[in-house]
């Protein structure tokens, strides 16, 4: 494989520039200019490769894919000098290479050798599906720093009708599965914010509408997909509710701590917010606002 220019690719399959992934990394973007022609250092591989959450299969399993080099080479029980000789490498070289130090130009030598089959493998898709057997598969929770912007905003949460016991959302009241969220009431509290199951967003959105309608809270706030096409976005939503379509991809927590971008635009869904809180919502979170068309008639 060419790790680099897949590398390369994989960034531009995000909508990241390297500017922006030079920042988020903290080096200047000319650094990530020389990565992706297979110039740098293997330190600032593994810190671009967890930022696109880039990985590599058939090598071996391995938090890093140094950490994969190494239980590969182990797994076809080979020597480092062997490799060194294979690569044209140092056995120092190898050595710092599979300690998470060297150059791209030596990590990519020893992965031709070791792994000639690697390939990029892509991340898993999120999943919030609920398993009754109290196995639930990777899970995907909202981040930390998205939800301290929509407190931030919109006042402390009261309700979570989607909560699990990992998650970072903070709420004076949590609904957890087995409990049904849909089907519980939603009364007596002020402020609701929702990471719905992606899979049944429309009835979440459903229900939402419904909350609001039958006067149960004052204010919900929804992450959502930025899919417009359904019924219920059509004829009720985009009615009443603002449409904040975020930009860039957020990244979703795991169970396990790990986190992936997500693989689609996302919006948030506002009913009942004010002007001031909305505008203050956007100023943490670069975002477009669409008002409810309700409003302007």
């Amino acid at each position: 494989m060419n790790l680099c220019s897949d590398l390369s690719e994989a960034r531009k399959e995000r909508g990241i520039s390297q500017s922006e992934l030079a920042a988020r990394v903290g080096v200047p973007r000319l650094a990530i200019t020389r990565l992706e022609h297979s110039t740098g250092s293997v330190p600032l591989l593994v810190k671009v490769m967890r930022e696109l959450d880039f990985r590599v299969a058939g090598v071996a399993r391995g938090g890093t894919l140094p950490d994969q080099l190494r239980a590969r080479r182990e797994r076809l029980k080979w020597p480092v000098s062997r490799v060194a000789e294979k690569t044209g490498l140092d056995t120092r070289t190898i050595e710092a290479v599979e300690r998470g130090g060297g150059t791209v130009a030596s990590l990519a030598k020893m992965l031709n050798v070791v792994a000639p089959n690697a390939k990029r493998s892509e991340p898993p898709r999120a999943s919030w599906a609920y398993d009754a057997s109290n196995e639930e598969r990777d899970q995907r929770f909202t981040p930390r720093s998205f939800f301290d912007r929509v407190v931030a905003a919109f006042g402390p949460i009261d309700l979570d009708p989607c909560g699990h016991a990992l998650s970072a959302v903070e709420a004076r009241r949590k609904i957890i599965l087995p409990e049904c969220g849909l089907a519980s009431s939603w009364a007596s509290n002020r402020t609701v914010f929702i990471n719905p199951p992606y899979s049944s967003v429309s009835q979440w959105m459903a229900r939402a509408c419904d909350a609001m309608e039958n006067g149960e809270v004052e204010t919900i706030v929804m992450l959502v997909p930025a899919r417009t096409d359904s019924d219920v976005y059509q004829r009720r939503v985009s009615r009443d509710a603002d449409t904040i379509f975020l930009a860039g991809r957020i990244r979703f927590e795991s169970a396990k701590g790990l986190a992936w971008p997500a693989p689609f635009s996302l919006m948030t869904v506002i009913w009942g917010g004010t002007d001031d809180q909305i505008s203050r919502f956007i100023e943490q979170v670069p975002a477009v606002r669409m008002r409810p068309w309700n409003k302007a008639l």
